[in-house]
């Protein structure tokens, strides 16, 4: 007798999580309809569409693109995991007992952090979100952007169709609405943007060799970020690839140091690392790019300057010395004065054993000094 009250008293209390758990789910759905109607109403953002993106927005993708990353197989990471991920490459803390579900991470204003729940244009938005607990990043998207929704939402659908192609702005303007359902590319839209979310939660998270080649071919602003905004430049390979693709005076300054949002200057002696492996045709490129480039900061931080300029100069002779010893003659001269010299010997020559001796020995351009 006893056996059998537990018994149905289990079974009472598993048909109450049941209910319990339909209704959180009918009225997950409910949300995620009216959203998406707001959405659909307004059409796709563009110049003269008013609609807001906000916090429900973003929030109602949420549980979307998690069960989309477990579809494709992403090992989501420990906390410790995750966080420490996120201070390498973003130089962002994840604060553990701050009740925020997830922090903004801005590509355009780095320093930036107040949430943009606009969907990414790359262009005025460009960002994503760090997803604390679950352990992922992801980008705001517009429902129709990750969900087919003319066929899950069928009645949704039925209500698109009825809207006018025409709306009316709160000063009686007419102005052209784009509806979702007209956008042509929007499966391939859609398949994309679930291709990215993978990729970059894959290659970031669960090294993957495979994500990173994806992409590089299909996005490289993304990759390109991790390097010249956020100076993320532990991966040889991702370092490598950017390197070759800003070999020009307008982009290498990037890729060579990074101001952090707390004003500091980070230089990058591992992009040197990177030329060093290379073989010696590209050595030859990399260095005759170097000669005829220098790194310019703020003109009115003279110490922050000197200090870019001459580890600048240092790794670039030590990597001349590798290939051709006459140009190892081609940097240190441009540090050839007496308060350069003066800020080495106060910061005590950075700290490298061999600063010194390498820039006596080649701050003359060979020839020694004059007598």
């Amino acid at each position: 007798m006893k056996n059998l009250v537990i018994i149905l008293c289990c079974c009472v209390l598993n048909s109450c999580n049941g209910q319990q758990n339909k209704d959180i789910n009918i009225k997950s759905e409910k949300h995620m309809k009216d959203i998406l109607k707001r959405q659909l109403q307004y059409g796709i953002p563009n110049y003269s569409n008013t609609y807001e993106y906000s916090s429900s927005d973003f929030e109602v993708i949420m549980p979307i693109t998690k069960e989309g990353l477990k579809l494709h197989g992403l090992k989501f990471p420990s906390d410790d995991e995750f966080n420490s991920r996120i201070k390498i490459i973003f130089n962002r803390i994840i604060d553990s007992k701050s009740d925020s579900k997830y922090i903004y991470v801005n590509f355009l204003e780095k320093c930036d952090r107040t949430p943009i729940y606009f969907p990414n244009n790359i262009y005025a938005y460009f960002g994503l979100f760090v997803i604390k607990n679950d352990n992922y990043i992801t980008e705001s998207y517009a429902l129709p952007q990750i969900i087919d929704y003319q066929k899950k939402f069928i009645d949704i659908s039925i209500y698109e169709n009825s809207l006018p192609k025409k709306s009316m702005f709160e000063n009686r303007e007419e102005v052209t609405r784009y509806l979702w359902k007209d956008e042509k590319n929007l499966v391939q839209q859609r398949k994309k943007n679930i291709d990215v979310l993978v990729n970059r939660n894959k290659y970031l998270f669960n090294d993957s060799k495979a994500s990173l080649v994806w992409l590089k071919f299909n996005d490289q602003e993304f990759l390109e970020s991790l390097v010249k905004t956020f100076g993320y430049v532990q991966d040889k390979d991702l370092l490598k690839w950017v390197l070759d693709r800003n070999l020009n005076d307008a982009e290498f300054d990037k890729v060579v140091f990074t101001k952090t949002c707390d004003n500091k200057y980070v230089f990058h002696k591992e992009i040197f690392e990177v030329m060093n492996l290379a073989d010696t045709k590209s050595k030859e490129k990399y260095i005759a790019f170097l000669r005829e480039h220098f790194p310019k900061v703020d003109k009115n931080n003279f110490s922050d300057e000197t200090k870019i300029q001459a580890l600048y100069c240092y790794y670039s002779t030590k990597l001349s010395g590798s290939v051709e010893a006459s140009d190892v003659y081609s940097f240190f001269p441009r540090l050839n004065d007496e308060e350069s010299e003066q800020e080495f010997k106060k910061n005590n020559y950075y700290n490298l054993s061999d600063f010194k001796e390498l820039y006596n020995e080649t701050r003359y351009s060979g020839v020694g000094p004059a007598e």
